[in-house]
């Protein structure tokens, strides 16, 4: 069986998405809250079995580190057979408060696999503000029951996760771009706004601001993380733009 590791790394469906509060407190205006994306281990064992068939990928005995005195860390390796050879990643986790090797494997688990590229796109996901209540109707759906810290008095809230940004959702293949669509993009800008630059960094800085003001941030090096979408705004920007700011990016487009 021929396997595209590159598969491997590709977004997953919201559903298989799960977010954690990373933390929350009281503000001016309130409670505030922030979360993180995470892969769930059932997801990463059903794309190993999606890419690499059920045969080709096997997780390695657990291996319990002791770091110091009453600190351990759980090592987690999967092995994909390639050609015949079984190439193994491995990284570690700490047990969770809850089912601590449960939880400390599933940990595991997560952070080898993103060794392999699977869900690695997630950590472009910087902490985000998720919708939060102090009440909700009987009912709601989406919401989640927390407490706030004890230094922040403790008190119960609700939180809802933020929508996953188009990059971070599978594409229909009708709507992927290729490396070549991209490096075209690149060439229309640089030929428009740093046709004299020869400064590598200061194009891809430029390139990376012009962008962001378009269709705002993303990992715009891998051809993968675009939408059809971005790809289009930031072309009709640079054919309707006709001020030309240099390798800066600063260009009026609003």
């Amino acid at each position: 069986m021929e396997i595209d590791l590159k598969k491997l790394a590709e977004p997953f469906p919201a559903e298989d998405i799960e977010w954690r509060v990373s933390r929350a407190g009281l503000g001016k205006s309130g409670i505030f809250c922030f979360c993180l994306a995470y892969i769930t281990a059932r997801a990463i064992q059903q794309r190993l079995d999606d890419i690499c068939g059920a045969e080709n990928w096997r997780t390695e005995p657990l291996t319990i580190h002791e770091l110091r005195p009453g600190v351990v860390a759980m090592s987690v390796g999967i092995s994909i057979r390639i050609d015949s050879e079984w190439i193994t990643k491995w990284d570690v986790a700490e047990p969770t408060n809850i089912e601590p090797a449960k939880g400390g494997f599933s940990g595991g688990m997560k952070r080898a696999g993103a060794q392999w590229g699977i869900g690695r796109y997630l950590y472009h996901l910087e902490e985000t503000f998720a919708d939060v209540a102090e009440t909700i109707d009987r009912g709601s759906k989406g919401w989640n029951y927390a407490q706030l810290p004890d230094k922040h008095g403790g008190g119960a809230y609700y939180w809802r996760p933020p929508q996953l940004p188009g990059w971070a959702l599978p594409k229909e293949p009708e709507y992927e771009i290729s490396e070549s669509d991209l490096t075209a993009l690149k060439k229309s800008w640089r030929e428009k706004f740093a046709s004299t630059s020869k400064n590598a960094a200061e194009l891809r800085e430029g390139f990376s601001r012009f962008v962001a003001s378009v269709c705002g941030e993303f990992p715009l090096a891998d051809f993968r993380c675009w939408t059809r979408d971005a790809l289009e705004k930031c072309g009709q920007r640079i054919t309707q733009t006709d001020v030309k700011s240099g390798v800066s990016g600063d260009v009026p487009f609003e």
